[in-house]
């Protein structure tokens, strides 16, 4: 035992970075595999396209977010509200992947019927609303289709053009959905469970989101869709201005 010891303590004092590359190899290199893998599986995103440097993009953007569930700012901002106060969410809030980029629910994910009804639910206000939305590769996602403001209407608000006039998208892996809220429907949802802020929403003037940029969780049953689309269509309204959504 002396006898291995005495070897070890060699080694070390003969080749100490060697044997700290090893440790830190040993420790890290397990942990990076573990890492990149749930990044791959949070689903296609804009990062993911580009592999190994779009993890590392991701890395280092969730070392800036910040967490996601209080609303004081929100105080601050305007009182208009577009969407009717909703019931409570029932349970706990789903977990959120690791990584800020790309944000996405990896619990308590909606039954394929419900799925179904929610991208159903976006066409069918798309197509109601012609003259204030449209459907078009997502500004933010760039994988997925997004409702955008119609091109026509003047951006009403610093959110809408912080969020590059973007309204919402949905994610195909879980059916969670972003949207920018006005101030005051923000606090509403977030406080009642139905969602929280991206981690890098008004962390910056470099980053296009504003602090309303909220993911929305994925529907699970009939009540839950009902609630999910009226945030749609609040969505819809504070981002274009509008009184009579569709």
């Amino acid at each position: 035992m002396n006898s291995s010891l005495s070897k070890i303590e060699t080694l070390i004092h003969r080749h100490p970075r060697t044997v700290g590359l090893g440790i830190v190899a040993a420790v890290g290199v397990p942990w990076i595999i573990d890492n990149y893998l749930k990044f791959l599986a949070l689903g296609k995103s804009g990062l993911s396209r580009i592999g190994p440097l779009g993890w590392l993009v991701a890395l280092t953007l969730t070392a800036f977010g910040r967490e996601t569930v209080s609303t004081a700012e929100y105080e601050r901002g305007t009182k208009e509200r577009w969407l009717e106060t909703p019931v409570e969410r029932r349970g706990a809030r789903p977990l959120t992947g690791w990584h800020c980029v790309p944000h996405r629910q990896v619990d308590r994910l909606p039954a394929d019927e419900i799925a179904k009804r929610l991208d159903a639910i976006f066409e069918k206000h798309v197509a109601a609303n012609p003259t204030l939305i449209q459907t078009t590769l997502s500004p933010h996602e760039k994988t997925v289709p997004g409702v955008i403001i119609h091109p026509d209407i003047p951006s009403p608000h610093n959110d809408a053009k912080l969020g590059l006039r973007e309204v919402a998208h949905i994610h195909p892996i879980d059916h969670s959905m972003h949207v920018i809220l006005s101030p005051a429907d923000s606090k509403i949802v977030v406080d009642l469970g139905w969602a929280e802020r991206h981690p890098l929403s008004g962390v910056s003037r470099l980053l296009p989101l504003p602090n309303t940029y909220l993911l929305v969780y994925a529907p699970r049953d009939e009540e839950e869709l009902d609630v999910v689309e009226s945030i749609l269509v609040a969505s819809i309204g504070y981002m274009t201005g509008s009184r009579s959504v569709a």
